[in-house]
């Protein structure tokens, strides 16, 4: 278990990078009432989709988007809509909310 954020510091379908460790980093996003977490890379080579932090969301603000290629990913299943990784997913990274922290609960396979 490793905390991520305050869960304070989520807004509402803003994602928000977190460094758990040098060599991790993870894309987590509110939704709803929950929490989704990804691993911050995408499934085309492996680079970090927040080359640019202020395009991490498509214009229409539906989407996070890979900045270096452009790929859009669904931010409630992390399934690529559109790119050339198009039917690949970001890795899910088991979170949990804990005593007003975000929690990352599977940071070893976060890590891969």
């Amino acid at each position: 278990m490793t905390e991520a954020c305050p869960a304070a510091a989520l807004v509402q379908g803003r994602p928000v990078i977190a460094r758990p460790t040098p060599a991790l980093s993870v894309i987590l996003i509110k939704l709803g009432t929950g929490v989704k977490a990804y691993r911050n890379a995408c499934p085309h080579m492996g680079i970090e989709l927040d080359w640019d932090p202020r395009r991490l969301l498509s214009h229409s603000g539906k989407y996070l988007q890979c900045t270096g290629h452009g790929a859009l990913f669904d931010p409630a299943t992390g399934l690529c809509v559109k790119g050339p990784c198009a039917g690949e997913s970001l890795a899910a990274v088991p979170v949990r909310t804990e005593d007003g922290m975000v929690v990352l609960e599977a940071l070893e396979t976060a890590a891969k």
